[in-house]
C-alpha cells in the first residue's frame, strides 16, 4: 500500500480500543524499533497480547504484522518522517508554502493507500446502471458533492448535487429503480447526510458513502464505500483544506476508472460537451 502507516495510526489513536492504543503509541514512539521484533515481543513492551496486536493491524487496514513491519521500513527510511503540519502565527511564507504542500501530499498518498479497488469496480458497476445519480454534502464536503454531478454530467448521466435536504427526500422518493445517492462526509458523522443515505436505502437506492477510513455512521448505513485519508484537521487547517483534496482524489479515481470502463462512449460526450461550451462562448 503507498501512503504512511504512521500518519494513519496517529490520525485514529484515540478511536482505538485501549490495549491498541498501548500498541499504537509504542509504535509511534518506537517506529524503527518495531520493523526489528516479533508480534510477541511488541505485546510483550505493550503489556497486551498477540491478539491486540493483530486487531489493532486490522483497525489500521494493514494484513497482519509482518505486513505493518514492511510499512513502517518504508516510512523510517525516508528522510523526514511523514506527517501533517499547522501553521503559526507570523509564518515566512516560504514555510506556509512547504508545509501546505507537505499536507496536500501526504493527504493524498494516505488517500492512495485508502483506496480499495474492489469498492471502487463495485461503484462503477452501479454507476453505469443508473438512470440518475443524486449527491449531497455539507460544507466542503458540498463542493466535492457539486463536483461529482458536474462529471458524471458531462457522462450523459442525469445527475444531481442537491443543497435543500426537503427537495433531495422528494428526489429521492421518486427515484427510477437502480438509482444511485451519494453522501459525502469526510467525517462520516454528519446526520444530514447519514439521514439521507438511510432515506436512500429505504427507497431502494444504491447507496454509496465517501469519508474518511474507519468505522463511523456513513460506513454502517451506505452500501458501498470510497474511503479517503484520515487527514488530522488542526485550528488553520480545520477549513477541510487536507480532506477536501482528499475526497476530490478519491472521486477523481472513480471518475477515470468509471471513464475507462465506457471508454468509448466517454470520449464522445466530452467531445460533445467541450463543443458545446466552445460554441456557447462564441455566440456570447
Amino acid at each position: 500500500m503507498m501512503g504512511s502507516v504512521l500518519t494513519r495510526i496517529q490520525s485514529i489513536l484515540d478511536k482505538l480500543s485501549q490495549s491498541e492504543q498501548k500498541i499504537a503509541r509504542y509504535i509511534l514512539d518506537h517506529p524503527e524499533e518495531v520493523t526489528r521484533i516479533s508480534i510477541h515481543e511488541l505485546a510483550e513492551r505493550t503489556k497486551t497480547s498477540g491478539a491486540s496486536v493483530v486487531r489493532f493491524c486490522n483497525s489500521i487496514q494493514v494484513e497482519g504484522f509482518p505486513q505493518l513491519k514492511i510499512q513502517l521500513s518504508l516510512d523510517t527510511a525516508k528522510p523526514e518522517l511523514p506527517a501533517y503540519y499547522d501553521f503559526e502565527a507570523g509564518e515566512t511564507m516560504s514555510s506556509i508554502i512547504r508545509k501546505t504542500v507537505s499536507n496536500s501530499v501526504q493527504a493524498l498518498q494516505d488517500t492512495a493507500a485508502a483506496l480499495d479497488s474492489a469498492a471502487i469496480e463495485q461503484i462503477v458497476a452501479a454507476l453505469r446502471q443508473a438512470p440518475a445519480i443524486y449527491t449531497y454534502g455539507i460544507g466542503a464536503s458540498s463542493v466535492v458533492a457539486d463536483d461529482i454531478a458536474q462529471k458524471w454530467m458531462r457522462l450523459g448521466k442525469t445527475a444531481f448535487s442537491f443543497q435543500d435536504l426537503h427537495v433531495l427526500s422528494v428526489n429521492i422518493a421518486n427515484a427510477k429503480p437502480n438509482s444511485v445517492f451519494i453522501g459525502v462526509s469526510y467525517s462520516g458523522m454528519t446526520k444530514e447526510v447519514v439521514h439521507c443515505t438511510r432515506l436512500a436505502n429505504d427507497f431502494g437506492l444504491t447507496t454509496v458513502g465517501i469519508s474518511r477510513y474507519g468505522k463511523n455512521d456513513l460506513s454502517a448505513a451506505a452500501t458501498c464505500m470510497l474511503t479517503t485519508a484520515h487527514a488530522p484537521e488542526a485550528l488553520f487547517r480545520s477549513g477541510a483544506t487536507s480532506s477536501r483534496l482528499a475526497q476530490l482524489l478519491a472521486v477523481d479515481t472513480l471518475f477515470f476508472a468509471y471513464a475507462s470502463s465506457e471508454y468509448d462512449a466517454t470520449m464522445k460526450r466530452l467531445g460533445d460537451t467541450s463543443e458545446a461550451i466552445r460554441l456557447l462562448w462564441e455566440q456570447s
